[in-house]
């Protein structure tokens, strides 16, 4: 989760995410007209957007109070409307109404690092879909946690924020991976704030995650990778699901 400070630097960091893709994604998934949309893990609100302006109905859930205050005035100015958001855990979904679709893309799941936690999760997508409703979500691969992330540095010297990201291995959680996030963010006085974030990821197999969404109820569940069609492979970095309630 972003911090109050961290979250105003969230876009900097998300400028070259594929939200174009997973808006497409979505409109290949979806069948039913006129779907009422959940997108837990929302965070400034972007992928929101992008959604409302094609004429969907869509609600946001996110664990960041900073991060949907962001999405709100994202989304007053470029969509002209007030959202429907949520600061709720994931996990503890209690929202009183039901979807059509629930969309959590972006790796908003890897946050999530219990076992029972990632399965309670589940479970309460699978209760707040209608009947026939669908679920939608990604995670990164076990390859990209065992084989890119440890090890992973990276640094962006922009003149108004400026980024060092390392990621290594996290010891006592298997498959999981902490991101150290240090901004430089430039000042109207000149001078540079330092924020520091650490956020810590976990990712299961894509067994794992197919025995999990049956036990909850799901069914129909569809595997894929990379924004294709394609079944996963080893050399996939990022995993699809859908499945239908």
């Amino acid at each position: 989760m972003y911090s109050e400070k961290g979250a105003p630097l969230y876009d900097y960091l998300m400028q070259d995410a594929p939200y174009e893709r997973w808006l497409e994604w979505t409109n290949h998934v979806i069948t039913k007209r006129n779907p009422k949309i959940l997108d837990v893990g929302c965070g400034t609100g972007t992928l929101m957007s992008m959604m409302l302006s094609q004429g969907y109905e869509v609600s946001g859930v996110d664990l960041s109070e900073s991060m949907l205050a962001a999405a709100d005035e994202k989304i007053r100015r470029l969509n002209g409307l007030k959202p429907k958001l949520h600061a709720q855990d994931m996990s503890e979904l209690s929202l009183g109404e039901s979807y059509d679709v629930i969309t959590v893309f972006c790796d908003s799941l890897n946050y999530v690092l219990e076992e029972q936690d990632v399965q309670a999760s589940i479970a309460s997508f699978y209760n707040h879909l209608n009947e026939s409703g669908i679920l939608i979500f990604d995670v990164h691969s076990l390859s990209k946690f065992l084989n890119d992330f440890p090890g992973f540095s990276y640094g962006d010297d922009d003149p108004d924020v400026s980024l060092i990201w390392n990621s290594y291995e996290l010891e006592d959680l298997e498959n999981g991976v902490v991101h150290d996030l240090t901004f430089y963010q430039k000042q109207s006085d000149g001078n540079y704030e330092r924020v520091d974030e650490t956020h810590m990821q976990r990712t299961f197999s894509v067994d794992t995650y197919i025995k999990w969404l049956l036990q909850a109820g799901f069914r129909d569940v569809q595997v894929t990778a990379d924004f294709t069609d394609e079944a996963p492979t080893e050399e996939s970095e990022r995993i699809f699901f859908v499945a239908a309630k």
